[in-house]
Parts: C-alpha cells; sequence; structure tokens
C-alpha cells in the first residue's frame, strides 16, 4: 500500500455591511470585529470544499510561479514604455507575484 497526501480545502466565507466613513475605517471595524470574536464563521458560511490531491497543489503553484516568472519583466519594461498606466496587465502580475510569496 502507498501513502498519499490528500489535502482537504474548505473556504467560509461571510459578507459584512458596515458603515464607515472610508474602506480602511470599514476594514479596520471589522478586523477588530473579528479578533473580538464578535465575528465567528462557522459551517454555514461554508462557500467552497475541495479535496485535492497534495501533488496537483504543488503542480499549482509551480505552473503559477513559471507563468509569471516568464511574463513579469516583458509587461514590466511595456508598463514603464507607456508611462504607468492603471489598467496594465503588469500590475496584476506583481499583485500575484506579492500574493504568491514571490516577492
Amino acid at each position: 500500500m502507498e501513502i498519499f497526501k490528500i489535502e482537504v480545502q474548505e473556504l467560509l466565507s461571510r459578507t459584512i455591511n458596515i458603515q464607515a466613513d472610508n474602506l480602511e475605517e470599514a476594514i479596520s471595524i471589522v478586523n477588530k470585529m473579528y479578533k473580538q470574536e464578535e465575528i465567528v464563521l462557522d459551517y454555514s458560511d461554508l462557500k467552497i470544499q475541495d479535496i485535492i490531491p497534495h501533488s496537483l497543489i504543488t503542480e499549482k503553484e509551480q505552473l503559477i510561479s513559471d507563468i509569471i516568472d516568464y511574463l513579469y519583466h516583458d509587461e514590466e519594461k511595456h508598463f514603464d514604455e507607456l508611462g504607468e498606466p492603471n489598467d496594465h496587465i503588469f500590475l496584476k502580475l506583481k499583485r500575484l507575484k506579492v500574493l504568491n510569496g514571490y516577492f
């Protein structure tokens, strides 16, 4: 018999309506509520449930990394040449790189 690594993933999510003067304040209020356990997610907040072989997760992470690395420098150059427009794909690549811990 073999041993397989299988990852169980659950995404719990709830949208909270908050009155605030700006987005930063709203985030701060919800963060405080969450830390003080005024917001506690449970089974009723389940949005996604997946059972994934661990090898596929590793493969997915590597593929994302490879694609970002392949595109990053050319898109960065193009972004600079156009005067750093707010809607350029480079900004999304840069954000992905940050979110995936590549910086």
